[in-house]
């Protein structure tokens, strides 16, 4: 550690996923992956119809949705791609948004190949490339690159009753579940 000038959990983060022959380091992924196994149960009987899509399309939304005063649209940024197709979908089920009102902006580095990533994006969100708004570019501020790094993507949908409906979804979703008590 003093080598490198970090903590043991920092060099522990950076090697996880490299092969070893180390006793402990494969103890720790063999937990890692009984961990996953068991957080994957908790999906095998779940099925979502359009009331659940709402639900957690508005939940995905309270986490990385707009929520400014003035908000006019709903507005979902991430550069999580597997967050944004997730939240997109749940959307898309259960609010039934006219697809020609989605737009798309992002948000990429100088480094990135515009044209390209905007395919990327217009082919992961099924969205036309003339929806898609002009990018913002801008200079990584860090030297360190982040592997399959996409840039941040936003989804709008101009659309002031709908993001009041999932404003108000919730809403109701934390008055049941802290104010009332609504667990089990």
């Amino acid at each position: 550690t003093k080598r490198f000038g970090v903590s043991r959990e920092t060099i522990s983060r950076w090697c996880f996923d490299m092969a070893s022959t180390n006793s402990n380091h494969i103890r720790s992924q063999e937990t890692r992956e009984e961990n996953r196994r068991k957080g994957e149960k908790h999906i095998d009987n779940f099925n979502v119809n359009k009331s659940t899509a709402k639900v957690l399309a508005a939940l995905i939304y309270w986490c990385e949705g707009y929520k400014y005063p003035n908000c006019n649209c709903v507005g979902f940024a991430n550069s999580d791609v597997n967050l944004i197709k997730t939240f997109l979908k749940l959307f898309r089920e259960g609010f039934n948004p006219k697809e020609g009102k989605l737009r798309v902006h992002l948000q990429i580095h100088n480094t990135h190949d515009k044209n390209e990533i905007t395919l990327f994006w217009s082919k992961v969100l099924d969205i036309p490339e003339n929806q898609f708004q002009k990018p913002t570019i801008t200079k990584p501020l860090l030297k360190m690159k982040r592997m399959d790094y996409k840039g941040t993507c936003t989804i709008r949908y101009y659309d002031m009753s709908l993001y009041q409906e999932v404003k108000g979804t919730y809403e109701a979703f934390f008055k049941k579940i802290v104010e009332k008590g609504g667990v089990g």
